[in-house]
């Protein structure tokens, strides 16, 4: 009888042991894996006639580094709003969190919240890595209540809260549109 007992004690220990290692889907979804938005010829125009202006100004006060710099940043900015993002599937598992190919697990991540990026629903991650600092997943947003709810039993739910530099990015945006907004 006790040996029997041991038995089931050493069946039940492995049969959690291989449900504890397993790696169970608990959602999973096909989204671009970027925030994407084509610009019009309007957009660039106002860009390229504002960057400019201040390269002039730069370039009295012989500031050439920065110059190169800030034309740089405006081809990398025009390299990602005409190439189209590729479709990567996201998932959600017992462990972690899979952008495409690339896991972050539960340890890593600190909290979340629900969000928009460039028009694009999007949930984001603040991690307690050095880099990447926040991890965005595009989502559909038919999708947003059930992984606000699975993300929700692991992590804090953050509502966002912008920092000073989204509140002047707004700000300016709002004041020297580079495009034409229609109307709400």
């Amino acid at each position: 009888m006790v040996k029997r007992m041991k038995e089931n004690r050493e069946t039940v220990k492995i049969a959690n042991f291989e449900e504890i290692n397993e790696e169970k889907v608990l959602f999973r979804w096909m989204a671009p894996e970027r925030a994407f938005q084509k610009r019009e010829k309007d957009y660039w125009i106002t860009a390229i006639t504002i960057l400019v202006l201040v390269g002039m100004i730069l370039f009295l006060i012989k500031e050439f580094f920065l110059i190169m710099a800030l034309l740089s940043i405006l081809f990398l900015y025009y390299v990602l709003s005409t190439t189209p993002p590729e479709i990567v599937e996201n998932k959600i598992t017992n462990r972690g969190v899979y952008f495409g190919a690339k896991r972050y697990d539960w340890g890593m991540l600190e909290r979340f919240w629900l969000g928009k990026s460039l028009k694009m629903e999007a949930i984001f991650f603040e991690t307690v890595l050095k880099f990447p600092r926040q991890i965005s997943l595009i989502i559909n947003p038919q999708d947003s209540e059930t992984i606000k709810k699975i993300v929700g039993k692991r992590l804090p739910m953050l509502e966002y809260s912008p920092t000073f530099i989204d509140k002047i990015t707004k700000w300016v945006g709002e004041r020297l549109p580079l495009e034409n907004r229609p109307d709400n």
